[in-house]
């Protein structure tokens, strides 16, 4: 097992980050609580910001659009950075809270929390394939180096009938996984300390984003 080593920590330009995308130049970090995208320079100031309503959750970039999963209304936005237009809506009926997505080049990637499941959709045919499984309770996920990285809280169950998730244990545990995604194994756990809102690669730099704190940090793994 290995673990995160946070190597720098900024605020959050919003009261509620939460999914982060790199496009190769700009750090995108949806925030939850404003309602925007906004798009940060390397030094960390706000060069874009981006009017996009509703609970921000997960957010990915696929080369040309920014995709924002939106967490307790079953859709994924596509949102063009140039004009701010969602140009495409991909609904997920009956999938629940959306917390993650990600783009592997060929599919769009979500995340149903409370079902434990990572849905995945192939956006030329728009044929959503069959779930895989994965932990409950999951937050941000991104696609790199041929896998999933998720962050994820456990051990956890979802409570229906009060609509939450409850801690099986007195001893919580927080981590990023590398997952398969062929079969949704876990390859690789990495501890950490706390369950990210926001989780992207950036080159060698793993980007999480904190909604508690209101803090985004770069990070390695470290074995």
């Amino acid at each position: 097992m290995g673990r995160l080593e946070i190597l720098e920590t900024r605020p959050a330009p919003g009261v509620g980050p939460a999914g982060l995308a790199w496009d190769g130049e700009t750090l995108w970090n949806a925030d939850t609580r404003d309602g925007r995208i906004y798009g940060l320079e390397p030094g960390g100031a706000v060069r874009r910001s981006l009017y996009c309503p509703g609970n921000l959750s997960g957010l990915t970039w696929d080369g040309r659009a920014l995709w924002q999963s939106l967490f307790d209304q079953e859709m994924i936005r596509g949102v063009n950075p140039a004009t701010n237009d969602f140009d495409e809506t991909i609904i997920l009926t009956g999938q629940g809270w959306l917390s993650g997505v990600a783009w592997d080049g060929h599919r769009l990637w979500a995340v149903a929390q409370q079902h434990g499941r990572l849905l995945s959709i192939d956006l030329a045919t728009n044929e959503t394939q069959p779930p895989l499984p994965a932990p409950l309770a999951m937050g941000d996920i991104d696609y790199h180096d041929g896998s999933l990285w998720a962050a994820v809280a456990e051990p956890m169950r979802f409570d229906a009938e009060l609509g939450r998730f409850e801690w099986l244990t007195e001893t919580p545990a927080f981590a990023v996984l590398r997952l398969d995604p062929v079969n949704g194994r876990e390859m690789a756990r990495y501890t950490a300390d706390r369950l990210f809102s926001g989780l992207c690669w950036a080159g060698d730099d793993l980007w999480l984003a904190h909604s508690g704190r209101r803090e985004l940090y770069r990070a390695r793994i470290r074995s």
